[in-house]
Parts: structure tokens; C-alpha cells; sequence
């Protein structure tokens, strides 16, 4: 073989290789951060703030979000669940947030929910134990042009941090009400 091909076919084959090496740089190398997959799960843990617990059957995770180490400046998102296959849809969140030992939760919930802010309390606030930790439901309602709504949030306090199991509802719909109230009773904490 004349050299002048012999150079020409380890360029030919370099290029290929190049080409090659370029194309598979492209497809697998994407340096961006991603957001993990959002799987549904029967059991929602999170071990870094040490809790777990079973999550209602037929609601879909929405939104999963993890907290930033130390001191939270605001509440935080852990996670959220919509049930969208009733009539009526529902959501149930789980969020955090470092309120010091004399804060009114009362107040402080009164003054929040998903950026709405006519909601009553209904009912007087009821404390509960929950694997032998303390907690307190407080239950708001709103009317609706399509019949009430229902805010129920069971608060627990570890120290400084206070988590808030929060679940929206319509008024009538006592399934929805019925298993986040069983989701909570199943948590378990570490």
C-alpha cells in the first residue's frame, strides 16, 4: 500500500473516531443538575429529618423536595400528594419550619395555606399522640361557590423545628379525610 493511503486511512479512521467520541460525549455527558424522578411509592421516608409513613392509596406524588442544613429562614416543602381521580381533587402536603416555642400555631396557620387566606378555624384544636410523639390537629374550613373546603394540619414539634401534615379537602369528601388521617396514624418516627 502506497504510504500517501496509509496516512489517509489513519485520518479517515481518526475522524471516525472523533465523530464517534463527539456523539456519545453529546448523548451521555449532560453536565446540568436534574431533578431526581418522582416515583410513587407506598411508603414516603425521609431519613434525614427521621420519619416515615404510609402514603394514601391512589394519591400521586407531586413534589418532593429536601431541606437545606441548618436554621430554615422560612417553611420548607418536603413533600406533596394530589388525589385527583375523585370527583373533586384533593392535596396533602408535608412542610417545615423553625418557629421558636412561643409561637401561636393557631395563628401562625390561620395566616397561611397555598397563598389563601379566608380560612376559620371549625373546630377547636385536638391534640393527639402519634408514635409517642405529641401533636396537635387544627381543622379550617372556607366556604366555596362548590360547597366547603377543609384545611386539616396535624402539627408536630421537635424542638425548634415544627412539621406540618397538611391536607385539603372538600367538605364532603370524608374518603379523602379518612385516609390522610390513617397516612399520619402510620407515621413513624426515629
Amino acid at each position: 500500500m502506497p504510504h500517501h493511503e496509509i496516512g489517509n486511512s489513519r485520518v479517515s479512521n481518526f475522524r471516525i473516531l472523533l465523530s464517534l467520541t463527539m456523539i456519545a460525549l453529546a448523548l451521555g455527558c449532560d453536565e446540568r443538575p436534574r431533578a431526581p424522578s418522582l416515583q410513587n411509592e407506598p411508603v414516603y421516608q425521609n431519613s434525614r429529618e427521621g420519619f416515615r409513613f404510609m402514603v394514601p392509596e391512589g394519591w400521586t406524588l407531586h413534589a418532593r423536595g429536601e431541606l437545606p442544613s441548618g436554621q430554615l429562614d422560612r417553611e420548607r416543602m418536603l413533600v406533596s400528594y394530589e388525589l385527583l381521580q375523585s370527583d373533586m381533587p384533593a392535596a396533602f402536603q408535608i412542610t417545615a419550619a423553625d418557629l421558636t416555642i412561643d409561637t401561636n400555631l393557631e395563628k401562625y396557620l390561620s395566616g397561611r395555606a397555598f397563598g389563601i387566606s379566608d380560612w376559620q378555624l371549625k373546630f377547636p384544636p385536638e391534640d393527639l399522640e402519634i408514635d409517642g410523639q405529641p401533636a396537635r390537629r387544627y381543622t379550617f374550613g372556607r366556604p366555596r361557590l362548590i360547597g366547603p373546603e377543609i384545611r386539616e394540619v396535624v402539627a408536630f414539634r421537635r424542638g425548634e423545628r415544627v412539621y406540618f401534615f397538611t391536607a385539603m379537602f372538600p367538605g364532603s369528601d370524608a374518603k379523602a379525610r379518612e385516609q390522610i388521617r390513617r397516612a399520619i396514624e402510620s407515621l413513624v418516627w426515629k
